[in-house]
């Protein structure tokens, strides 16, 4: 009996150094993490910015599962209130164009979607977890006609106005 509690006790003593190690073992192909972005200049279109923004990656950048589920998001935390369906803008600013107030790269996304901007933008850092902020941002990002990305596609035609 005394044997089996010792045992009992080794064991999960084992087990909880094992977890341990995990929990503090960083995953090299994870989110960049608070450190980093915090060291992220804001600044776009509108607020200069006065050194370049890091290579910092979303991990979700360009995957199909996660954009779909940022859309969702979009969607379900009422972004479209704001910035319209489809990011054409509204009383928050279109996320379609290539003016962006606080910056377009996706570090600086996160980071307004995180801290929030002054005149309107709630904070979401206890809305929302960092990995669902990473798949907004990689939803956000497909709305831009930035050069060199990706128009989203068009779900009915577009009426120019022009006969």
């Amino acid at each position: 009996m005394r044997r089996d509690a010792f045992l009992y006790g080794f064991v999960s003593i084992m087990l909880l150094s094992v977890q341990t190690v995990f929990a503090q073992t960083p995953n090299p192909g994870a989110a960049p993490g608070a450190q980093q972005l915090l060291q992220t200049p804001i600044g776009g279109t509108r607020i200069p910015r006065e050194t370049p923004v890091g290579n910092l990656r979303n991990p979700y950048e360009g995957n199909s599962a996660a954009i779909a589920q940022g859309r969702q998001l979009f969607k379900s935390m009422n972004c479209n209130g704001c910035h319209a369906p489809q990011g054409a803008g509204g009383m928050g600013p279109a996320l379609s164009d290539a003016e962006w107030i606080y910056g377009s790269e996706p570090a600086q996304i996160f980071l307004t979607v995180v801290q929030g901007r002054p005149n309107g933008m709630p904070s979401f850092a206890r809305a929302l977890p960092e990995d669902d902020i990473w798949k907004l941002v990689a939803y956000v990002r497909t709305l831009s006609e930035i050069p060199g990305r990706k128009p989203p596609p068009a779900s009915q035609p577009q009426e120019t106005g022009k006969p």
